[in-house]
């Protein structure tokens, strides 16, 4: 009789999970975030908006906080891009024998910090936290649209920093 109530309450139990969630839990009062104007203190040009646009994707992709205006936010994330730096990974080379092109490449270093503040609140939810995200890109032809879309992606690693500091810091 015993072991016929637990092969009937077993999969009960394992249905309702027995309370446990699976992902982040975020905290129960700030569901929303909204990204203001990213301040760019480089000669990097369009960094901001690549750096805005990454963060609103990351926070959608991990769902934890959902991206509304700053009327309607639990809480702002506030940005500021510190520093660029661009260096040469390889030089370009052409191996004769083979017929094989090697195009430069280059590593592209973004320093930024971030901040977390509930308006209204006098300390910040997450206190400033400096941040470093990079990339790697080729430049065959043009440099310079290379080197935009090497800042996208090092854009795209700190938003991924920023965005799992966020939710995990409740």
């Amino acid at each position: 009789m015993k072991h016929i109530f637990l092969l009937l309450t077993l999969p009960l139990l394992l249905l309702t999970g027995c309370g446990y969630r699976i992902g982040k839990l975020g905290h129960p009062q700030v569901r929303t975030v909204a990204i203001p104007t990213v301040v760019n203190e480089t000669v990097g040009y369009n960094v901001s908006a690549s750096m805005r646009n990454m963060l609103a994707e990351q926070f959608m992709f991990d769902g934890t906080m959902k991206v509304v205006s700053e009327s309607k936010a639990d809480c702002l994330i506030q940005v500021r891009i510190l520093d660029i730096v661009r260096k040469e990974v390889t030089q370009s080379s052409y191996n004769d024998d083979d017929e094989i092109f090697v195009p430069d490449e280059w590593r592209v270093t973004i320093t930024a910090e971030f901040t977390v503040i509930i308006p209204g609140r006098r300390d910040p939810l997450i206190p400033l936290r400096k941040v470093t995200g990079s990339a790697v890109f080729q430049a065959p032809g043009d440099m310079d649209a290379n080197s935009r879309r090497g800042i996208q992606m090092a854009c795209r690693a700190l938003a991924q920093e920023m965005v799992e500091f966020t939710a995990d810091a409740f």
